[in-house]
């Protein structure tokens, strides 16, 4: 618990009392346990490793593992009987996160393609959206989230070993062709980044060997996420080293751990991957001379313009968009039009996904939750009284930084990235006193 200054002045001393200073966030001792609760949170740590145990099964033995298929089945039901159903309403970011669906479902009757819409939401909700309210109600402790941290980075181990064994770079960027989620690179690059702010847990803890798991899982993370030429991870992973000298408050720690990493990832990265990186505008005909260069270069082109288009559709239709998922079909439609070529393709951008598909309301609901997320993880980070709140506040900050920054260049709106981040930081919320709280 943070201590309080409350002494008084002795006589004859001046009766001014001295400030105190700014109290501690401190753990939560109450718990919210229930059989119901505790079968849950067992549920959903297996769950976080289902999906690399059916990726293993399928690729090794033919076979699908149905871990995720029960815990799907599942979940639901503990949720009901854990008697913790509503705890995460105690948060507002939990009445967001719920305004943002509603306001998705009051857009669909408007969508242009309303089947198209409908077959999303039945696949986002019970898959994506709802993992927001698993973690919150199922991790009701500090102690909770410490283990399921641990679970995340077993996980991340097996999407390690599975870009060393399935992994390729035939087509010039790392991905994995027979996988069932990675095989685009971009979408492999955002959970290695992920990956890499869970390992960073690992570096907190007491034990030296599992410090050094977290420093190799985060070299190994960083050279295959380098690998993957994705631009926009490469761009959030600069900003989170800059972030981070900024705000760790053990920065000499971070800074002796992370150049050599870095410099190490960099040298074992295939020099035309790295050039890819660092390739934004053709300065010379040389520079955009290869086949790869010009397929970047023209890549970068396409989604500026799919920028512009996604802004000026979300302003057009300020209020319910054009419907969950169709942008593409709008957008062409649209183009059609005009007699040009229709690409069929997302906003490559998740804010613009949001704000063009269900209106300006949703992006608003979508955007404060990453802000609070945001700013309560840090906040959490640099006033924890106890260690281990200190270090998950530090990784769930890294994890919603990279995120914020990453889906500036990825649609992935509808998927299960954000619900999961978000729903451990309200987990973390409900686990500390928040004293003097303002986020």
């Amino acid at each position: 618990m943070g201590r309080f200054n409350n002494a008084r002045a002795v006589a004859l001393a001046p009766a001014v009392e001295p400030v105190p200073p700014a109290p501690a966030i401190t753990t939560n001792i109450a718990l919210d346990t229930s059989p119901g609760q505790r079968a849950g949170f067992a549920l959903l740590c297996v769950f976080t490793i289902s999906a690399y145990a059916n990726e293993f099964a399928t690729r090794v033995f033919h076979v699908k593992a149905y871990v995720s298929t029960v815990s799907w089945v599942l979940l639901p039901l503990l949720l009901l009987l854990s008697g913790n159903l509503f705890r995460s309403f105690r948060d507002r970011m939990a009445w967001l996160w719920t305004f943002f669906l509603a306001w998705i479902l009051l857009a669909t009757p408007f969508s242009v393609w309303r089947g198209g819409s409908v077959d999303l939401l039945l696949d986002y909700v019970p898959r994506g959206w709802i993992q927001f309210f698993y973690f919150a109600t199922f991790a009701v402790s500090v102690k909770h989230l410490r283990r399921l941290m641990f679970f995340l980075a077993a996980a991340d181990v097996l999407l390690l070993i599975d870009c060393f064994w399935g992994a390729s770079l035939a087509n010039g960027r790392l991905e994995i062709p027979d996988s069932m989620f990675f095989r685009n690179a971009n979408d492999l690059s955002l959970q290695l980044i992920i990956a890499i702010t869970q390992f960073l847990f690992l570096l907190y803890q007491r034990q030296i060997w599992v410090r050094a798991v977290g420093v190799a899982g985060i070299g190994a993370a960083l050279v295959f996420m380098l690998e993957t030429g994705a631009r926009g991870a490469f761009i959030a992973i600069l900003l989170l080293a800059a972030t981070g000298v900024l705000f760790a408050r053990q920065r000499l720690r971070l800074v002796a751990i992370g150049v050599p990493v870095a410099a190490l990832a960099l040298l074992l990265v295939p020099s035309g991957v790295f050039h890819r990186l660092t390739l934004f505008e053709p300065e010379d005909d040389v520079r955009a001379a290869s086949v790869l260069d010009q397929a970047a270069l023209g890549s970068q082109a396409q989604r500026l313009a799919l920028l512009r288009q996604s802004v000026g559709t979300a302003l057009s239709h300020p209020l319910v968009g054009v419907g969950p998922g169709q942008f593409a079909v709008a957008a062409s439609a649209e183009l059609a039009q005009q007699g040009k070529p229709a690409p069929w393709l997302g906003t490559h951008n998740s804010y613009t996904e949001v704000a063009s598909e269900c209106g300006l309301p949703a992006f608003f609901f979508y955007t404060s939750v990453i802000l609070i997320a945001l700013f309560s993880n840090l906040r959490i980070y640099r006033r924890a009284a106890d260690d281990v709140a200190n270090s998950l506040g530090l990784c769930l900050f890294a994890s919603t930084f990279v995120y914020a920054v990453c889906t500036f260049f990825f649609h992935i709106a509808y998927s299960g990235y954000l619900p999961a981040i978000a729903g451990i930081s309200v987990a973390l919320r409900l686990a500390v006193g928040r004293r003097d709280w303002s986020a």
